[in-house]
């Protein structure tokens, strides 16, 4: 749609395809890029387009609606004290302060959500509002056109304080949130658990971006209690904690009993800690279902020795997850692990097992562990015969899950979806 070589929008090129092909269009995906005039131009132009065909409205197909605002930074250099603009995701030290959207760009959105009907999915991502008055931006505008049809809706660092959203709660047919922290409260939980009757899926995201906050026990406990209370088909849903980006902190772990179902790390700044394992066991043994380190590049360190790796940790996950059917380990474990995970793990539950062939180690660190639950000669004897290639132990895993199954290259690990 640019002219050319240039990064200017073209206004003919772009209205002669919405008169061919917009009728066909079922989505629209706005990706962060930092021309701020043509994203308005762009908007404008779309909302024209509709307004004009206000009697007939030309996106029938017309299903889903993403955004995501490019965030600047001004970041002060601890070396230089010299204060300049980069992108959200430098790696720069020193203070830093994140740039939201509004003033012209904020209106020409909410105008152009505003022309949007009938909507099935729709996704407001980093616009990192300040003032409480433009709080209701662009989420009055789709409540009032798409209220009976929205499905899905994702809205991340919507803030850039703490501040509850009830907003979605009121859109009755969700049947997936995905939002930030700081944009829950105790009441907006217990809006979600009483409106949202179809509600399937809360995903909790955490990224650099989000502000630390957790929600209390007892509104945990009034959500368990609502949501056991009903009676018809399909009615509970559960609650999946996603860390994203570059965040480089734990989750904020929410307190027993909070329906979680699944823990994915998908950033590059994290690692295994025994800490956070056990706090999963603690708190989320009887819900938890996928548990999964995703991206092979990891920016951290990882531990050598068999006491600062997260080996036994594992095993105690799969050994006390009765229901946990995924898990994905990128770090460091030796071959006599991954053997012990999948034979505790096919006693529960354990259906989905990704490793990370590079980093999986011949060695067998429990010459000396006694296994209380089984025959101890057996299974020494076992591990030690099995652990000592890699082409055993992926026949040996094999004939565990009862399928072929192969550690990942990187390449392969990276394309994990879950």
């Amino acid at each position: 749609m640019y002219r050319g070589y240039e990064r200017i929008l073209n206004p003919w090129r772009l209205q002669m395809y919405l008169r061919r092909k917009g009728r066909y269009c079922r989505s629209l995906i706005i990706k962060p890029f930092p021309e701020y005039h043509n994203l308005c131009e762009f908007l404008n132009m779309f909302n024209n387009f509709i307004s004009y065909h206000e009697e007939n409205y030309p996106f029938d197909n017309f299903q889903e609606f993403s955004f995501t605002f490019y965030v600047l930074v001004s970041v002060d250099d601890v070396n230089n004290n010299f204060p300049h603009q980069q992108p959200a995701n430098v790696i720069i030290r020193g203070k830093k302060r994140y740039y939201g959207t509004g003033g012209t760009i904020l209106q020409t959105l909410r105008r152009f959500i505003r022309s949007l009907k009938c909507l099935k999915k729709f996704k407001l991502n980093n616009l990192l509002l300040e003032a409480n008055s433009d709080v209701g931006s662009c989420l009055e505008e789709v409540l009032e056109h798409s209220q009976d049809t929205l499905e899905s809706l994702e809205c991340l660092n919507y803030t850039s304080h703490i501040l509850p959203l009830y907003i979605v709660g009121l859109f009755s047919n969700l049947k997936q949130i995905t939002i930030s922290s700081h944009s829950l409260s105790d009441d907006v939980l217990l809006l979600f658990a009483n409106h949202t009757i179809y509600l399937k899926r809360l995903i909790i995201v955490q990224d650099e971006l989000t502000i630390p906050y957790v929600c209390s026990t007892a509104a945990w406990i009034e959500v368990d209690k609502i949501l056991y209370e009903r009676t018809f088909e399909h009615s509970k849903w559960h609650v999946e904690m996603l860390m994203t980006g570059r965040c480089k902190c734990e989750p904020l772990w929410a307190t027993a009993p909070a329906p979680i179902k699944s823990i994915i790390y998908e950033t590059i700044f994290s690692k295994v800690n025994h800490s956070s394992i056990y706090t999963c066991l603690e708190n989320y043994s009887k819900t938890l279902e996928i548990y999964a380190h995703l991206n092979s590049l990891c920016r951290v360190y990882i531990p050598k020795s068999f006491n600062e790796r997260s080996d036994q940790s594992y095993i105690a996950l799969v050994k006390n997850c009765k229901y946990l059917h995924t898990l994905a380990i990128r770090e460091r474990i030796s071959t006599a692990t991954c053997l012990l995970i999948v034979y505790y793990g096919v006693k529960n539950n354990l259906k989905q097992f990704y490793l990370r062939r590079n980093c999986v180690i011949l060695r067998n660190e429990y010459k000396m562990f006694i296994f209380s639950d089984d025959n101890n000669q057996t299974m020494h004897n076992w591990i030690e015969t099995n652990c000592r290639a890699y082409d055993t132990v992926e026949y040996r895993v094999s004939e565990l899950l009862k399928r072929k199954w192969h550690m990942l290259s990187d390449h392969l690990y990276n394309k994990i979806k879950m």
